[in-house]
């Protein structure tokens, strides 16, 4: 009776935060000033054309900011190896180095601000898969 009742509790809240989670992801705004008033508009755009003019990726860690182009398949084909083999926090590592266009280096060798990035990057790259492998 009691672990019915928590399932059914748990059941809830995960309904809950998946349904919050659809509402809030096509309407979240970014705020990109750091990253114009660091590498200008102009280059952010210039950048984004370089590749095809898909979406970059931008991180933000306090006021350390770096810059990722987007992932191809390839790269998330790595990703996915990688973790495999060598587990998640190399990964995360490998496909940060392999997506790096500028930014600041503390990101990385901060223990705090990259288990910051380590976050980040991993909801990127599982958004990615969930659109990568819809069908």
């Amino acid at each position: 009776m009691a672990n019915e009742k928590l399932q059914e509790i748990f059941n809830n809240r995960k309904s809950k935060e998946e349904k919050k989670t659809q509402e809030t992801k096509k309407d979240t705004v970014k705020d990109l000033s750091p990253f114009e008033a660091r590498y200008t508009a102009k280059k952010l755009d210039e950048w984004k054309k370089e590749y095809g003019n898909r979406d970059l990726i931008y991180l933000k860690v306090d006021d350390f900011l770096a810059v990722l182009r987007p992932p191809k398949a390839d790269d998330l084909g790595d990703y996915l190896t990688a973790i495999g083999s060598n587990g998640m926090s190399k990964a995360v590592a490998m496909i940060v180095e392999q997506l790096w266009i500028d930014g600041d280096y503390q990101l990385i060798e901060d223990e705090d601000c990259f288990i910051a990035v380590f976050l980040q990057m991993n909801n990127i790259l599982e958004s990615k898969k969930a659109d990568f492998f819809r069908a």
